[in-house]
C-alpha cells in the first residue's frame, strides 16, 4: 500500500507552487495532497471520498486542449499508485492517465511531456500483465489507438470478454489506418478468423468491428447475425459475458447489441427494416420466454420510423401482430408505433378499440395501453376514442408531481397534441375541455396553457365567464419576403437545421401565390422524396411535425 512512506515521499522535492494546474482558480500546490488521498485511501474509505479525490484530480491534471508541466511532474507519481494493487479504484487513475496520454498526444502543452511518457511506457505496459481483467480492460484505453498493440494483445489475451472489447477496438483503430497498409490486412484476418470460429458471440463482435471497415459487411451477414441474436440458447449467454466497448461505460447485453446491429443496417433501411421483423416473428415463437426479444424489436423499429419514413410499410404489421401480447411493455410500444402511424394504422382501428380499457403500463414511460389505443383512434379518426376522452387526457395530470421523459423514446403525447387535431370533433368535446380548463384555473394545475391552446386552435374564446384579462393570440412568426424564403429553403436543402425558419418560408412562398425559383422547386423536390423525417424532434413530434411539413412543401410545388 502506498501510504505516504513510499514513493509518494517523493512528492514533497517537487516544487509544485511554480506549477500550472487546468484550473485557474486553483494552486498546483493541491495536486500532492490530493495524491495521497488516494495513496492512503483502502477498503474502508468511503467510496464519495474517493470519487472526490479523483474528480479534483481531473479538475488539476486533465487537459481539454493541453498538458501543463503539473501534469508532467504529477506522471511518475500517478504511474506508482496505477502499478500498485492496493490502490482504490485504479481503473479510474488508468482512465485519467489515457485522457492525459490523449492531450499529450495532441502535440500543445508543456514540451516535458513527451519525453516523460516514453520513459514511463514500459512500466505501464505492465498493466496488461495483471491478474484482474478489469485493469487489463482499463489499460486498453492506452493503446485505443494503436493498432499494432491491440493486435499484440489480442494475440496474449485469453479472457473471453476482454476479447470481445478488444475485437471492436481492433476494428475503430484499424479504420484510422492507411487502408492499404499491413496492419489493416493483419485486422481483417484477425476478423475473419473469428467469422470462421465457434465462438458465436465473438462472431457477433467480430461483425461489429469488420463494419468498420467495410460498411457492406453487416448486411451480408444478416442471416447469421439473425440466427444469432434470436438464438434463445445463446440469449442469456449474451447477459452473463460483460462486453464493453471502450468508449461506453456499462457492458452491452443482447438487446444493446441487437440495437448495435439495426443501427450498422440502417444504411439499408429497407435490410434494416426486415431484420427487425424477423426480430419480432423470432419473439412472437416464444411468447412466454422472450419479451425481451420481442421489446427489442419494437424499440429499434421505433428507431427506424423516426429516421426512416419508407419502412412504415414493413412495420407496421410487425407492431399490429404484437397488440394482443401478454406483455404490458411490449402492447405499449406496440399500440404507441401504431399511433404515431396515424391513419396508416386504420386497418387495425377495431384492434384498437378492444384496448380502450386495456390497464398495461410501460416499464419506462407514463399512461396506459388504454391511454395510447384511445390516441391511435383519434389518429385514425375513429370516433370510438372520443367519449371520455378529455377526461381521460387530464386526470393524470391532477396527481401528478413531475413528468420525466426522453426525447428520443416513445411516451404518451400531451394533451395539446391530441385535442388540437379533433376541431371537427370540437362540438362533443367542448364542454369537457371547458370544464376542464374551469378545474385547471381553480387548481392553479399543469394544463391551463394547453387547454386554452386548444380552445384557441378550435377557434373558441379561450378565456372562462368572468375573466377580463385579453388572451394573446397564437404566436406567428412574421412573413418573408421572396428573397428570403427562397434563400431559407436553399439553406435547409443543403443541410440547415432551422426548421422553423423553414416552415416560415414555406407558408410565405404560398402566401405570395408565385412559383420558386427552379433551384428552389428541385431542392423541395429532393426533400419531398428523400426518406427523411422533416422534424428537428425525435419523439413522437417528429410525426406531426413531418405531417404538417410536406404538404406545406407539396402547395409550393403546386403554385402556378
Amino acid at each position: 500500500m502506498l501510504d505516504g512512506l513510499g514513493v509518494l515521499d517523493g512528492l514533497d522535492s517537487v516544487d509544485w507552487r511554480g506549477l500550472e494546474v487546468l484550473d485557474q482558480r486553483r494552486s498546483a500546490a493541491e495536486v500532492p495532497k490530493v495524491l495521497r488521498r488516494i495513496g492512503r485511501a483502502d477498503a474502508t474509505t468511503r467510496r464519495e471520498a474517493v470519487d472526490r479525490a479523483y474528480g479534483d484530480l481531473q479538475d488539476l491534471l486533465v487537459p481539454t486542449e493541453r498538458v501543463t508541466d503539473a501534469s508532467t511532474a504529477a506522471l511518475p507519481f500517478l504511474v506508482e499508485l496505477a502499478l500498485d494493487p492496493d490502490t482504490v479504484a485504479r481503473p479510474d487513475l488508468i482512465d485519467l492517465l489515457a485522457q492525459l496520454a490523449r492531450g499529450g498526444a495532441a502535440g500543445e502543452g508543456d514540451p516535458g511531456w513527451p519525453a516523460a511518457w516514453r520513459r514511463q511506457w514500459p512500466r505501464l505496459r505492465g498493466l496488461f500483465g495483471d491478474p484482474d481483467p478489469a485493469i487489463r480492460r482499463a489499460a486498453l484505453h492506452l493503446i485505443a489507438d494503436r493498432t499494432a498493440d491491440l493486435l499484440e494483445r489480442w494475440r496474449a489475451e485469453e479472457d473471453r470478454a476482454l476479447r470481445l472489447t478488444l475485437l471492436t477496438a481492433l476494428g475503430e483503430a484499424a479504420a484510422a489506418e492507411d487502408p492499404a497498409g499491413g496492419l489493416v490486412a493483419e485486422v481483417r484476418a484477425v476478423l475473419d478468423g473469428v467469422l470462421d470460429g465457434e465462438d458465436r458471440v465473438l462472431r457477433v463482435a467480430a461483425v461489429i468491428a469488420a463494419a468498420l471497415l467495410d460498411p457492406s459487411a453487416p448486411l451480408r451477414a444478416v442471416p447469421m447475425l439473425l440466427e444469432l441474436l434470436t438464438d434463445p440458447a445463446l440469449a442469456p449467454e449474451f447477459e452473463a459475458l460483460p462486453w464493453y466497448a471502450l468508449d461506453h461505460e456499462y457492458p452491452y447485453g443482447r438487446d444493446d447489441v441487437t440495437g448495435w446491429v439495426v443501427r450498422l443496417l440502417g444504411r439499408d433501411p429497407a435490410v434494416a427494416a426486415s431484420f427487425v421483423a424477423g426480430l419480432a416473428a423470432a419473439g412472437a415463437a416464444d411468447r412466454t420466454g422472450d419479451a425481451g426479444l420481442r421489446r427489442c424489436a419494437l424499440d429499434e423499429g421505433w428507431w427506424l420510423l423516426v429516421e426512416r419514413p419508407g419502412t412504415a410499410a414493413a412495420l407496421l404489421p410487425v407492431a399490429a401482430g404484437m397488440l394482443a401480447d401478454p406483455d404490458d411493455d411490449v402492447r405499449y410500444k406496440a399500440v404507441h408505433l401504431l399511433a404515431v402511424l396515424g391513419r396508416r394504422a386504420a386497418p387495425y382501428a377495431d384492434r384498437l378499440a378492444a384496448l380502450l380499457d386495456d390497464p398495461g403500463e410501460s416499464e419506462f414511460f407514463d399512461g396506459t395501453v388504454g391511454d395510447l389505443a384511445a390516441w391511435a383512434l383519434t389518429r385514425i379518426g375513429d370516433p370510438r376514442a372520443l367519449p371520455g376522452l378529455v377526461e381521460r387526457l387530464v386526470a393524470p395530470y391532477r396527481d401528478m408531481q413531475g413528468r420525466g421523459y426522453c426525447l428520443s423514446d416513445p411516451r404518451r403525447p400531451d394533451v395539446v397534441d391530441v385535442l388540437r387535431p379533433l376541431r371537427a370533433h370540437a362540438a362533443l368535446l367542448l364542454p369537457a375541455v371547458r370544464e376542464a380548463l374551469r378545474d385547471e384555473v381553480a387548481r392553479k394545475g399543469w394544463l391551463v396553457r394547453e387547454l386554452r391552446e386548444v380552445l384557441q386552435a378550435w377557434g373558441e374564446d379561450p378565456l372562462l365567464p368572468g375573466e377580463e384579462a385579453p388572451y394573446p393570440p397564437a404566436w406567428q412568426p412574421p412573413p418573408m419576403d421572396a428573397g428570403q424564403a427562397e434563400a431559407a429553403v436553399l439553406e435547409f436543402a443543403a443541410g440547415g437545421e432551422r426548421y422553423g425558419d423553414f416552415h416560415t418560408a414555406l407558408a410565405s412562398l404560398t402566401g405570395q401565390g408565385r412559383r420558386p425559383a427552379p433551384a428552389v422547386r428541385a431542392a423541395l423536390v429532393a426533400l419531398r422524396d428523400a426518406d427523411r423525417r422533416l422534424s428537428p424532434y425525435r419523439d413522437y413530434r417528429a410525426f406531426l411535425g413531418d405531417e404538417e411539413m410536406r404538404p406545406a412543401i407539396e402547395a409550393v410545388l403546386a403554385l402556378p
